[in-house]
């Protein structure tokens, strides 16, 4: 890391000249930078975090970079939170669906949980931890079938919900395993979910940890094969009635 990155490492208040470029991500404007700084006031939000993000903004670590908009670790009071900032240019003209999404997701038991929004803000719980994908390299047997079967339960709540999230069958990107490596995992990241799809949680989940993908691949080294011709119908089955019987059915022909 630049000397430059290093002296950035750090909570900054969030007028700093620093933060800038995250805020008003990705061209200044004076007007929306003024609304997005007023808005993190009516919040609380009194400083953002640099650093051990994975993402990059202008040499700044940050936790999230999307479609939508940036994620970073902020500060409100004494508490650390995740803030999503709509970016600049995003085609949606406020965070209120996807914090209308979010509530109904932790009605469900599922994400973090959500504190306030406002147009261009979303202050949630932040989910700390490793990808699904750092997480499982050096997990044990026990741990991943812990993990993998909280993964399916969230699913099917969601399911059942009537919340499709959209992304699952890249889980790698959005669940997130707690630092103490058997904890409950969080699925994350809910822009693109929808009320009006068809719920698939249960099934594009189940195909990312089992069938196809990175995460997939450690979990057949860690576990074992996944016995596809009776794994496939019974996601099928699955699919077409969601009820609990055909999710347990699921679960019994899966090596979690």
């Amino acid at each position: 890391m630049s000397q430059q990155r290093t002296s950035f490492l750090g909570e900054h208040d969030i007028e700093s000249s620093v933060l800038v470029p995250v805020i008003s991500y990705p061209h200044y404007s004076a007007s929306g930078y003024s609304e997005r700084i007023a808005e993190m006031k009516a919040l609380g939000v009194t400083s953002i975090v640099i650093g051990n993000g994975k993402n990059m903004v202008s040499g700044l670590s940050i936790a999230g970079k999307g479609c939508v908009g940036l994620v970073v670790k902020a500060r409100i009071g004494h508490r650390i939170c995740a803030l999503k900032i709509r970016r600049q240019d995003s085609d949606r003209k406020s965070m209120d669906a996807e914090a209308r999404l979010l509530t109904m997701a932790n009605a469900a038991g599922v994400g973090p949980r959500l504190e306030a929004h406002t147009k261009n803000l979303i202050a949630m719980e932040f989910s700390e931890g490793q990808s699904i994908a750092e997480w499982i390299v050096s997990a044990s047997r026990k741990e991943v079938r812990k993990v993998a079967k909280s993964v399916l339960e969230q699913c099917y709540s969601l399911d059942i919900a009537g919340l499709d999230h959209g992304q699952l069958s890249r889980l790698d990107r959005h669940v997130v395993v707690s630092p103490d490596g058997i904890g409950s995992p969080s699925i994350i990241d809910f822009e693109s979910a929808s009320t009006v799809r068809r719920p698939g949680n249960v099934t594009a989940a189940a195909q990312s940890l089992l069938l196809y993908g990175a995460v997939a691949g450690h979990v057949k080294r860690i576990i074992g094969e996944v016995d596809k011709d009776s794994v496939i119908p019974g996601l099928r089955k699955y699919k077409a009635r969601k009820t609990r019987t055909n999710f347990d059915s699921l679960l019994e022909k899966l090596p979690i």
